[in-house]
């Protein structure tokens, strides 16, 4: 029988559609096939920098070569010039669109894909994000940084290179918002973190486990809203990813070339999304005097990477509940064991 399940998080319900149960081969419809693009005119491959505009900050190599390289985006949702203004439009409310929108060239390689990602790679692109995320927390009109990945058309990506991008914003998203009330509420009433009571229980249970290294855990979320969603949690507390070492970033990278390659194998090269959801710069602001006032014990930065392999209907719009047709404890079960 199909289950409703609440994610304590995003305070939404999600229905477990077990009579529903599909196994990952039920998937590969929307496999992304191999790239075969033509890399004289890719404007992120190596040889084509000044094609893809002027760079913000890049990673080198031990002999002087790029190992990541920033852009700003060519068609951005945000402009970083001008000034922000809050006004109205009778009952509606107007913000100007100043935030940041930059693109982050992960890897000179043009033939990669998440699935044959290596470590190296990876531990760059995350200090790639650490870097430019603590630059951009410096401008006190930013409300919110995320970085995020998509792969595959139908995940929101139009360029075959592989690359990610960082959005600063001059508001705080509402699923942002309910993550940090739900954390909020939480410690207010038990002094503890939600997302380490969480990964405490997960590690307990033990069903929806995916990997473990020394330092992150990842697993599949109890009232998982799509197929194969997964977590990545730190283990020890921690409210601000832009405050990861070095060391941590290799277990980091270790953790998500894992899930990725998992991914990879059991769904054969899903289109996917990567969203890194970090502590809001804590600014003291004259209307919000106690403005995420404990966030430092209370949130806890984490890593979701959702596979893109069903979409949305009247129902889903309509009651903003989703239908999962595999378990969370199946889908971990298929990671496992993709090895």
């Amino acid at each position: 029988m199909s289950e409703l399940r609440f994610d304590p998080l995003k305070k939404i319900w999600c229905v477990i559609a077990s009579e529903r149960s599909r196994r990952p081969e039920d998937f590969l419809v929307k496999r992304i096939p191999e790239s075969h693009g033509n890399l004289s005119v890719c404007p992120f491959c190596k040889g084509n920098e000044s094609r893809s505009g002027q760079e913000i900050f890049s990673l080198k190599d031990t002999d002087g070569s790029w190992l990541t390289r920033v852009v700003p985006n060519r068609y951005p949702a945000f402009r970083i010039e001008g000034d922000l203004k809050r006004t109205a439009h009778g009952m509606y409310d107007c913000v100007t669109a100043i935030g940041a929108h930059e693109v982050v060239i992960e890897t000179p390689k043009h033939h990669v894909n998440p699935g044959t990602y290596t470590d190296k790679i990876l531990k760059s692109v995350f200090i790639t994000f650490r870097e430019r995320v603590n630059d951009l927390k410096k401008d006190m009109r930013f409300r919110y940084i995320m970085p995020f990945k998509n792969y595959g058309m139908l995940a929101g990506a139009n360029i075959e290179h592989p690359h990610s991008q960082i959005i600063a914003l001059p508001v705080t998203p509402d699923i942002v918002k309910t993550k940090l009330r739900s954390a909020l509420e939480h410690f207010q009433m038990k002094e503890r973190c939600i997302f380490c009571d969480m990964l405490t229980q997960e590690k307990e249970e033990n069903s929806r486990i995916v990997y473990e290294n020394q330092d992150f855990v990842a697993f599949c979320p109890f009232a998982s809203s799509l197929p194969f969603e997964t977590l990545i949690f730190p283990k020890r507390h921690s409210h601000c990813f832009s405050k990861t070492d070095d060391s941590q970033m290799s277990s980091l990278a270790d953790m998500v070339r894992e899930v990725f390659s998992r991914l990879y194998k059991c769904l054969e090269n899903p289109p996917l999304n990567m969203v890194v959801h970090t502590s809001p710069p804590v600014v003291k602001r004259p209307s919000q005097p106690g403005y995420w006032q404990s966030i430092e014990q209370d949130f806890h930065w984490h890593i979701e990477i959702t596979p893109r392999l069903s979409g949305i209907a009247g129902f889903e719009s309509g009651t903003g509940f989703h239908i999962n047709p595999v378990s969370p404890e199946d889908a971990a079960q298929f990671l496992k064991g993709a090895v």
